[in-house]
């Protein structure tokens, strides 16, 4: 393009971007005018959008577009290849004197003196600590409190196929956070606990089997069986990455229970068990078909059953490590604190328990509820507009990471000792992360 009137009247430097590597190139075309404009021309532009546009306009305030003179020189970037540039200077002085120059500038327009920084803040200072107890402030926390909840119907596929076959993705997971925390905690339940049933062993020889013809619930959930090598297998982990337990008494027959879980589980794991939860979401049992209306008072007189047979059991050393009421959100606490649940069995209580889920998209699935709509979501997590304007690749999962950090928080400082973070499986979208294969 050297030689080539490029814009009529245009008094200027040009400057051409591109390498050999890449095929796109783009022309600006520096003015020395008042406003200063830099034109731009995209050659990769398709038809009609290949013009020259404005890429940047500055007004200079107090300065005569007459006392400039330019020049557009020739460096050399390799032995072969020039790139233009170019000098700016004013007519009353030569273009060499260009520092003086731009000292001689400033004046134009800033006519205040040149700041004298202040002296640095002094390096001691006097705080005044509270000797008491402040007001407000919440339990201790420990570096346990973030944990993973993980389905029991997918513990093949997350933990390993038994004691001798670990999933090392999982393990090194759980070492890492070790690592950084101390300990993880890890409950291996939800809807696949209600119906699971220990048995010696499966005809194909497998820790764990499901029953696919015996689903009789919206959620799909599936019956199972599984041998003690589910168990031994958590033992073997908890041997390698320090991890904590809680598990789960099916709660599908109060009339029959079946305690074997809490039995090995209290043998094999010993002080790795940290908790036995008492049903799960025991608020939707009606919508699931378990139990004709199921009432807070009814789940109540249950775990009182659950608890004369756990104290009948002399093979359950450890008759407090039960965890409750377990809600969904369809009953609220104070629904299960009115009938005296906490007081009553705080002797066998390890814990209080809560499940939450902030939304659902059922309807996607069954037509039920509220349609969800990404649009509708998405301002709703934390971070939305950092992720749309000022940084576009911050991904999803980071995204999703710095709202359950959020939520996580908040129930911290509101005295929840521990969060868990579900994996329900490949066909669940709220998974923290995916099984390993």
């Amino acid at each position: 393009m050297e030689g080539k009137q490029l814009a009529p009247d245009f008094v200027g430097a040009t400057e051409v971007n591109g390498r050999r590597a890449q095929s796109h190139f783009v022309v600006f075309l520096t003015g020395f005018t008042n406003p200063g404009i830099v034109a731009r021309y995209d050659f990769d532009e398709p038809g009609e959008d290949k013009c020259w546009s404005i890429y940047r306009s500055t007004i200079m305030e107090r300065l005569v577009p007459d006392e400039f003179s330019a020049e557009q020189v020739w460096q050399l970037s390799l032995p072969v290849v020039r790139m233009s540039n170019h000098r700016l200077g004013l007519r009353r002085l030569p273009l060499p004197h260009i520092r003086a120059q731009l000292h001689m500038t400033e004046r134009y327009y800033n006519h205040r003196p040149h700041l004298v920084l202040p002296h640095p803040p002094s390096s001691t200072w006097t705080s005044d600590l509270q000797s008491g107890d402040v007001s407000g402030v919440s339990i201790q926390q420990q570096g346990s409190f973030f944990g993973f909840s993980i389905e029991f119907g997918v513990t093949t596929q997350v933990l390993g196929l038994n004691s001798s076959f670990l999933q090392v993705p999982f393990l090194n997971l759980m070492a890492n956070l070790r690592q950084r925390g101390g300990s993880v905690r890890v409950r291996v339940g939800g809807n696949t606990q209600e119906t699971a049933t220990l048995v010696a062993s499966t005809p194909d020889g497998a820790a764990l089997e499901k029953d696919y013809a015996g689903i009789a619930n919206p959620t799909a959930t599936l019956p199972l069986v599984f041998t003690t090598e589910i168990i031994k297998m958590m033992a073997e982990i908890s041997a390698l990455t320090n991890v904590y337990w809680y598990m789960g008494v099916p709660f599908n027959d109060t009339q029959h229970w079946r305690l074997q879980i809490a039995e090995v589980g209290e043998a094999m794991l010993g002080n790795y068990l940290i908790g036995l939860q008492g049903g799960n979401e025991p608020d939707l049992y009606s919508r699931h078909g378990h139990r004709p209306d199921v009432s807070p008072q009814d789940y109540k007189d249950e775990f009182g059953l659950l608890i004369d047979a756990m104290n009948a059991d002399s093979n359950i050393p450890n008759k407090d490590l039960l965890i409750g009421p377990n809600l969904a959100g369809m009953w609220s606490p104070t629904d299960i604190w009115e009938t005296g649940f906490a007081t009553d069995f705080n002797q066998n209580l390890a814990a209080l328990g809560v499940e939450r889920y902030p939304t659902d998209n059922c309807y996607a699935q069954f037509g039920i509820g509220t349609p969800r709509t990404g649009p509708e979501m998405l301002p709703t997590f934390l971070t939305h507009q950092a992720g749309k304007t000022i940084v576009p690749w911050l991904s999803d999962s980071f995204r999703a990471a710095l709202w359950g950090i959020d939520y996580a928080l908040q129930l911290a400082y509101s005295n929840f000792s521990t969060v868990l973070f579900h994996v329900g499986g490949q066909s669940v979208y709220y998974n923290p992360f995916t099984r390993s294969y």
